[in-house]
């Protein structure tokens, strides 16, 4: 490899490097903090037949506070008894009801008792979902199949975040959200759950442009002195 090429790559590795980050932030969060992250022993069932004897799926409106991509969801849910598994998914709203299926995550289990405090379902590496502060939009969780032992409690949040809460006994499973037999409980203390996101890419500071611009400048000039060989 000549100088020349090595200057050059350096240099756009340089450029590369200095630019900003996308920012990482909190798009929607009803969590508390420290021993007080929600309220250990309230919480919405999760349940298939198997062992309640009635499935029940939950499902949460709240309103997103800061416009963002969606990279990570965090929920807090205590396990009963029963098959440890269950699905979780974001709805658009349509009218008060869960609408359109954003994304959904499946085969989901707690590492916490219910009536104890306070452990979360992390789910990471989530692409292509977009929210815009001051929209509804619904979490709904429950059974992965209606005859499953499932029996979770979806945790009550300690902050006082409200909205409307929802549940369906029959004919709602994962992906089905927008068709449920939903009864509304009305306004009420929703689950615990945070978002966390991206705001958007940064604007370059005008060193980075410069240096990016001084890094393609050389790479062109390289690789047209290249082929006119």
């Amino acid at each position: 490899m000549s100088k020349k090429l090595a200057l050059t790559l350096c240099l756009l590795a340089l450029a590369l490097c200095t630019l900003p980050a996308m920012a990482q932030t909190t798009l929607y969060s009803d969590l508390g903090t420290g021993s007080d992250v929600y309220n250990c022993c309230s919480g919405w069932t999760i349940s298939g037949t198997g062992t309640v004897g009635e499935s029940f799926t939950s499902a949460n409106e709240f309103v997103d506070g800061v416009t963002g991509a969606v990279t990570q969801l965090e929920l807090g849910v205590g396990y009963v008894t029963g098959t440890n598994s269950f699905f979780a998914a974001m709805y658009t709203n349509n009218g008060g009801r869960p609408g359109t299926l954003i994304d959904q995550w499946s085969g989901l289990s707690s590492s916490t008792t219910f009536g104890q405090c306070c452990g979360l379902i992390t789910i990471t590496g989530i692409t292509g979902v977009d929210l815009t502060a001051g929209t509804s939009y619904w979490i709904i969780m429950g059974p992965t199949n209606l005859s499953a032992t499932t029996w979770e409690a979806w945790n009550l949040n300690s902050t006082g975040a409200t909205g409307t809460d929802l549940y369906a006994t029959s004919g709602c499973t994962n992906g089905t959200g927008g068709n449920c037999s939903w009864v509304s409980n009305g306004t009420q203390t929703i689950g615990a759950f945070d978002i966390i996101g991206t705001t958007g890419s940064s604007v370059p500071e005008p060193s980075s442009l410069l240096l990016l611009g001084t890094g393609l400048v050389g790479a062109f000039g390289t690789i047209r002195r290249k082929l006119m060989r």
